[in-house]
């Protein structure tokens, strides 16, 4: 039912910077970008912060459109969108309501979409923001931008009850306490069936329309109970709906209570650049990454989002010191159980800092493109999407030498010929070891290939012995080259 969902290789789109579209100057005219008080910004230009998130500069869905041949030559078969729906600012999380904001499109432009991307066997995932709204949206409506009513202007406003006041209307529950986002009362049944429930819900809609899942913000803040009623809501219209949650702690609770598909696996991130940024030992890393898949499960696990950047954080180029650190954590992506997630532009190392630097437009002039990076990190989807191992797959942990440098970690499936061995040394120097394997289809008569990176490995008796230049990683993979000779050739 959700094999498609294991193989997975996610491309996040911030809409307003990725491209603009046909109608862009159309738009200028008719006053969509200064309808709440924005302007608009050559491409070229830096975001600003003194902006505070009203400043455009007019990708829509109509530029995804354009450039959706670009996405899949990428190897990318899924997209993520940050929130499309009518808001005042750039990033839309500031919902005012729940239809596609006219800066970006319409719903036609959407519906093509949808149809241009699954035309190319890419999926499209939508964020939702469902645990809150704009303060100037038409539930609370607290500038009367929508007439005289709303939850902030009448207390026997429809609305009300969509929000919590300590005392009406100036003392509500806002989103860490940002007034500007009223947190919505998720106990309220009117509230959950226009959101989730309802067959013309949101989450039911645009679903229907053609969207495949759902990335849920503040999913930590939902709670499990809205999450696994979303879950539940989603897989009404599609049964392969899948839905991920955003989640800064750890994942074991909000897959297992909350019923997520998977999470944005920011524990995969801090481990993995703390430990290249060389603040937490390799062994950590290690005992870590083993510790996610014995508490978590293969399964929930291999649908997680393994991050690096993104729309929250600065870009690998802050994040990470030098090209190689960028190399390993896109390994670790590919290799590591879940799916790999690249922020827009990475591919070709575009620079960012914090917010709002991280949300520069895309560079489209090739000639500034970073070529060697972004030709490596095409061959390590490529090595992600034809290893049947790395889409789903098993893990197997592996036992190295009191200080070792080394993490290391094998994938398999049910055939033999499938199982990869990874192998990341994080030290300065080179490194030669030779650790047991605990595996009973355990090819050790046959070559072994690198696939990715570099090293040497050789397959003994229950054994690898392996070489690993100082600050580096290798993908390996049995080659069997009998002429007639085939091991476990009845296990299947």
């Amino acid at each position: 039912m959700q094999n498609w969902q294991y193989s997975q290789i996610v491309y996040q789109i911030f809409v307003d910077r990725f491209n603009r579209g046909k109608s862009f100057e159309e738009k200028v005219k008719k006053g969509f970008y200064g309808r709440d008080g924005g302007i608009v910004r050559k491409w070229e230009e830096l975001p600003k912060r003194e902006s505070r998130g009203l400043e455009f500069f007019g990708g829509d869905l109509e530029g995804i459109i354009e450039k959706i041949d670009y996405i899949k030559n990428l190897g990318i078969n899924s997209i993520y969108l940050t929130p499309i729906f009518l808001a005042a600012t750039n990033h839309k999380y500031d919902t005012h309501d729940f239809s596609v904001d006219p800066q970006f499109g319409d719903e036609q432009i959407l519906a093509k979409l949808f149809e241009e991307a699954h035309k190319r066997e890419i999926r499209v995932i939508l964020d939702g923001v469902f645990n809150h709204v704009g303060v100037d949206g038409i539930w609370f409506n607290k500038s009367k931008k929508y007439g005289n009513g709303g939850a902030y202007n009448d207390p026997s406003s429809p609305f009300k009850d969509f929000f919590e006041f300590k005392t009406w209307p100036n003392e509500y529950r806002s989103w860490i306490d940002i007034k500007l986002l009223p947190e919505l009362n998720l106990q309220n049944e009117t509230l959950r069936k226009l959101l989730f429930t309802d067959e013309n819900s949101i989450i039911k809609r645009y679903l229907k329309m053609g969207a495949d899942g759902w990335r849920l913000d503040c999913a930590h803040d939902l709670g499990h109970e809205i999450n696994s009623l979303i879950v539940e809501s989603a897989r009404s219209v599609k049964e392969d709906a899948y839905v991920v949650g955003e989640v800064s702690g750890y994942p074991d609770e909000w897959l297992k209570l909350s019923k997520l598909d998977g999470v944005m696996n920011y524990y995969f991130s801090e481990l993995l650049i703390n430990t290249l940024n060389e603040n937490f030992e390799p062994q950590l890393l290690k005992k870590g990454f083993d510790r996610m898949v014995e508490e978590n499960g293969i399964a929930s696990l291999s649908k997680s989002w393994n991050m690096i950047s993104s729309h929250d954080t600065p870009r690998m180029n802050s994040l990470l010191k030098d090209r190689i650190s960028k190399e390993i954590a896109i390994a670790f992506q590919i290799a590591y159980p879940g799916i790999p997630f690249l922020y827009y532009g990475e591919e070709n190392g575009m620079n960012g800092d914090g917010d709002p630097d991280n949300r520069r437009p895309m560079v489209w002039d090739d000639k500034k493109w970073d070529w060697d990076f972004r030709e490596f990190v095409l061959k390590a989807f490529d090595v992600r999407k034809n290893q049947p191992a790395l889409n789903g797959g098993n893990y197997l942990k592996l036992d190295f030498k009191t200080g070792s440098p080394v993490v290391g970690f094998a994938r398999y499936t049910s055939d033999p010929k499938d199982t990869i061995f990874f192998f990341a040394n994080l030290s300065n120097s080179n490194v030669v070891e030779k650790i047991p394997i605990p595996f009973a289809y355990f090819m050790h008569h046959t070559q072994m290939e690198r696939i990715l990176g570099s090293g040497e490995a050789l397959a003994r008796v229950s054994e690898i012995n392996f070489e690993m230049p100082s600050k580096s990683f290798g993908i390996f993979k049995f080659v069997p080259r009998f002429s007639m000779y085939r091991m476990y050739k009845s296990i299947k």
